[in-house]
């Protein structure tokens, strides 16, 4: 093998498999004599094909069974995350309970329908439970605008955030075969670390940290300092449902990974942000919590669309 074909595999291990030999049959007729290596814009070249035609790939199987299995996932995650918030509001309630000041708008019957929505889709009510979660997501939106007199929900874009993730467990409840499967596709030992992982953040979010006073301190891991135990508590539970939804192996493994960094980027940019505050990756920090939300949601629009041309189809 000349080193030329050797760096030209190097290079097309970007490609899928079947496309390779026959480019690198091509580039190899194409290459100048005594060449041993691709030029600079030959490497560019290859690097933006394989980027355009994996993200062909994708968009085409987005309606197939590898991502329904994804967005199956991205769904039971997504509903966690927000029992999670359901947890900490009522939390809030009874931490009222102690103060002689009145409590604020209670945001907590935002989030109370998740619980119905996840024991619907166990249970294969798949319609009802989708249908719920979109009304239950979409309730959210007055209750975004009561929520900021609300002490765990005082920030526009925090409140946006819980709104977007709403969004996304009803749109991948939409488009995935439901909670019955992702419970399968992850097996009974991840399962019970995840809910582990969750449980351990409900209870950083919701249990005081030693002030005598509940309400000089805020609930909210974007408020915690890098001193706070609550910052440390809080990296814990991410690692315990790192371990339990990364999975590399498999092509619905790799894709619900990396839907679920996405998602929960903002998470992690509260706690990540402490860290990178004074440093040049703040930048890069607060971009991912932008981006991330937004192209979960492109992903999920891509793939109802997708599902509703396979439906026309079908009917036509």
């Amino acid at each position: 093998m000349s080193p030329l074909e050797h760096r030209l595999r190097r290079w097309l291990r970007l490609y899928p498999i079947d496309q390779r030999e026959e480019m690198l049959g091509v580039l190899l007729a194409s290459a100048g004599p005594g060449q041993d290596r691709p030029s600079p814009r030959d490497a560019a070249d290859l690097v933006g094909g394989a980027v355009r035609v994996r993200l062909r790939r994708e968009i085409r199987s987005l309606g197939g069974t590898v991502w329904r299995d994804a967005f199956a996932v991205l769904g039971l995650v997504t509903i966690l995350a927000l029992f999670v918030c359901l947890i900490a509001s009522l939390r809030a309630i009874i931490d009222f309970a102690f103060v002689v000041q009145s409590p604020p708008a209670p945001i907590w019957p935002m989030w109370a329908p998740w619980p119905l929505v996840a024991a619907l889709s166990l249970l294969s009510l798949r319609r009802t439970a989708i249908g719920i979660a979109w009304a239950a997501a979409l309730a959210q939106v007055p209750w975004l605008a009561i929520g900021e007199m609300d002490a765990f929900s005082d920030r526009l874009g925090q409140n946006a955030y819980w709104f977007v993730l709403a969004i996304t467990a009803a749109a991948a409840l939409s488009v995935s075969d439901g909670l019955r499967r992702a419970l399968s596709l992850l097996g009974w030992w991840r399962v019970v670390v995840l809910l582990a992982g969750f449980g351990a953040f409900a209870y950083t979010l919701s249990v005081p940290t030693g002030e005598i006073d509940p309400w000089s301190r805020d609930m909210s891991p974007s408020a915690w300092s890098f001193h706070d135990p609550r910052y440390w508590l809080g990296i814990a539970p991410l690692a315990l449902i790192a371990v339990a939804c990364t999975r590399l192996r498999t092509d619905s493994g790799r894709r619900w990974t990396t839907m679920l960094i996405l998602s929960l980027a903002p998470t992690v940019y509260v706690l990540g942000f402490q860290i990178a505050i004074d440093t040049a990756l703040a930048p890069v920090v607060d971009a991912i919590r932008i981006l991330g939300s937004l192209a979960v949601v492109a992903v999920l629009t891509a793939a109802a669309a997708s599902r509703l041309r396979e439906w026309r189809r079908s009917t036509s």
